[in-house]
């Protein structure tokens, strides 16, 4: 009988013991995914000045999700009459899609378009912004692929801006199949065969789409840093010049142009700029010493991309293009533009397409 009792309080003193190691590690799990998520929302209010990291998007069998295109302020009326037309299509991320500004016409292609568009050239152009927030050239190739098969459009030139947002998911999935929620849509399809809980496959999507896992690869993108001559990188950078190569391609297919350009940055200029405006640029977080791993990540990466593009017909090199600034540019995020930004950019590509005798007349730059 004492025997028995032994073994009793000996099961009822497991029980408690497993009762108490559940209850703190749900507890645990619970505390860990809330920090989390606190931490990656202060976060998205410092950088976009919003607790949503994207914009309120629509799902597309195309691109996986986008918010549509936004109009272009400075375009010329639908019918043009006695006049040559053209049409341009611009794609990027945030920066080309300037969520920053409610004016169309302040955006790129706003700007690029009121310049092509001057009063008394002999050719009116057509911009059509087509910039997503947190598209890469991989979701941006798709929907080129997409706006080609159904649009009835078609455009006589085609501008990616891009550089940023490859940075940014290589450096927190070091795939050249990253794209801004790359392991949730992963996870949805993959995971009944991922790993043991695939007999539970609602649970195995919701671990990938956490917020702790996703505070985990955004650490991997500002903590862990990037070798430049690592294997995973130099993948990244031939697939990402082999993906620019088939939209070059397509392009010409449908009789237009292609130009790739490199946009620049903050955190990837190496040149000198005027003492007034480096004083307030310093100033910003991205340039304190807590950022330098993640500036280090974007430069390796940038640069990585760069230079294997450099010789393509179609790449432009905007790394230092901003440098002769007497103003600041940039938003404090270092990535952004400001107004005066966003022209001297538009004035940049215009500057390139008549290189290139792309738009005509000389006399479309506004002095």
């Amino acid at each position: 009988m004492l025997q028995s009792r032994r073994e009793l309080n000996t099961v009822k003193t497991f029980l408690r013991l497993l009762r108490f190691l559940l209850k703190w590690a749900v507890i645990t799990v619970v505390s860990v995914e809330v920090m989390c998520f606190l931490i990656l929302t202060l976060a998205n209010l410092f950088i976009y000045h919003s607790i949503w990291e994207g914009s309120r998007v629509n799902y597309d069998p195309y691109t996986l999700f986008q918010e549509g295109p936004r109009p272009t302020g400075n375009n010329p009326p639908d019918a043009v009459s006695g006049r040559d037309h053209r049409i341009i299509w611009m794609f990027g991320g945030s920066t080309m899609r300037c969520s920053d500004t409610d004016d169309d016409a302040k955006t790129i292609s706003g700007h690029l378009a009121g310049f092509l568009n001057r009063a008394g050239t002999p050719v009116s152009f057509t911009v059509r912004n087509f910039g997503e927030n947190s598209f890469n050239s991989l979701m941006e190739t798709k929907y080129l692929e997409k706006l080609l098969i159904e649009s009835p459009e078609r455009p006589h030139l085609i501008i990616f801006m891009d550089g940023a947002n490859e940075c940014a998911y290589f450096s927190q999935y070091r795939t050249p199949y990253a794209h801004y929620g790359y392991q949730r849509v992963q996870a949805l399809i993959e995971n009944h065969r991922r790993n043991f809980l695939g007999l539970f496959k609602p649970l195995g999507a919701a671990i990938y789409s956490s917020f702790t896992r996703e505070m985990y690869d955004k650490l991997r993108q500002t903590v862990i840093p990037i070798r430049a001559d690592s294997a995973a990188l130099r993948r990244d950078a031939a697939m990402t010049a082999q993906r620019y190569d088939y939209v070059n391609q397509q392009a010409g297919f449908y009789g237009a142009k292609f130009l790739l350009f490199w946009q620049p940055m903050l955190w990837v200029e190496n040149c000198k700029v005027a003492p007034q405006v480096k004083k307030i640029e310093d100033n910003y977080a991205i340039n304190q010493v807590r950022f330098g791993a993640v500036r280090h990540n974007f430069q390796v990466v940038y640069q990585a991309l760069a230079d294997r593009l450099r010789n393509k017909p179609y790449f432009v090199d905007c790394q230092n293009s901003f440098c002769a600034r007497t103003e600041p540019v940039y938003k404090p995020d270092g990535v952004h533009m400001e107004d005066a930004g966003r022209r001297m950019m538009a004035r940049r590509m215009l500057e390139v397409m008549q290189a290139r005798c792309l738009v005509g007349a000389k006399q479309a730059v506004e002095k």
